[in-house]
């Protein structure tokens, strides 16, 4: 009878890890449904480790709910003991990010930004200055992912995104407020997106090719079958002619070079060469398409 029930036991027991296996999986799945757009769905280390933190909890807490129905005491405390452990593992890891690199916490914080743009495009803002403050963050996000995006395809393919732009190590140089100034925008120097009224004054009004940063975005370089095109920089207009070449597209103005590279799908990456000292360069993964 003993052993009868003492078998009982170990099948109860590993009923209660598999629920809690389970479940910490699909609450796992579950971080990645407030995301924007399935483009921003990769696997995240920190969500990986907040799952395993919840497990932990909720292993302590269903076994306490339950602990009639399990006699074992020495398994009873090996379980606490295991739940204490994975609590304590999942915070440390979360807190340290002990083990987050350079792809790794860009694939964290491109879903993470994902979240703030859906929060924001959705939240029922009236408030002009609340909506405004909505507005900037869904434009600074859209291009913060599009930047990941594209770094991560590059260090995967094994290519060097490079260092810190701009910043050769060497001491801030003192100057006046006008200097300050002057030299801001140039590591800030960005793409923007074009409204319908900006496409119109750029002789665009169709854009029937254009890129953008996110599928639903308004497009940040837009072009005619005839290679015309524009980019918004820095709140200046600068129209580029574009030609096809045999790594994808490229547009030009002074000081400025463009690659667009078509890859599966609607996705491209863009990537901007700026003939500034230094020389800057930035890129995007995104999306490239066209009407027509």
């Amino acid at each position: 009878m003993d052993d009868r029930k003492h078998g009982t036991d170990w099948g109860r027991y590993g009923r209660l890890l598999g629920m809690v296996a389970t479940s910490s999986v699909v609450m796992w799945f579950f971080m990645y449904l407030n995301a924007w757009s399935v483009h921003h769905l990769y696997f995240s280390e920190t969500r990986a480790f907040m799952a395993m933190l919840m497990g932990g909890a909720m292993l302590a807490i269903m076994l306490t709910f339950m602990l009639g129905m399990y006699g074992n005491r020495a398994a009873n405390v090996a379980l606490y003991v295991l739940s204490a452990a994975l609590f304590a593992l999942g915070l440390w890891l979360v807190r340290s990010q002990a083990t987050v690199q350079d792809l790794s916490w860009m694939k964290a914080m491109i879903p993470h930004h994902s979240i703030a743009i859906l929060t924001s495009e959705r939240a029922e803002i009236s408030d002009p200055r609340v909506a405004k403050l909505a507005g900037e963050i869904v434009e600074a996000q859209d291009r913060e992912i599009a930047e990941m995006r594209w770094m991560v395809r590059e260090l995967e393919a094994g290519r060097d995104v490079g260092g810190p732009l701009g910043d050769d190590g060497a001491p801030a140089p003192a100057g006046t407020l006008a200097d300050a100034l002057r030299r801001a925008p140039v590591p800030t120097l960005d793409l923007a997106p074009m409204d319908p009224g900006t496409l119109r004054a750029a002789g665009l009004g169709g854009a029937p090719c254009a890129f953008r940063m996110i599928e639903d975005s308004p497009p940040v370089m837009a072009a005619d079958p005839s290679g015309t095109g524009a980019v918004l920089l820095n709140g200046t207009l600068i129209p580029v002619e574009g030609m096809r070449g045999p790594d994808g597209i490229r547009a030009r103005a002074e000081g400025l070079s463009i690659l667009l590279e078509p890859l599966a799908g609607d996705e491209a990456n863009l990537l901007m060469d700026l003939a500034t000292e230094p020389p800057l360069r930035v890129g995007y993964g995104g999306f490239w398409s066209c009407t027509n």
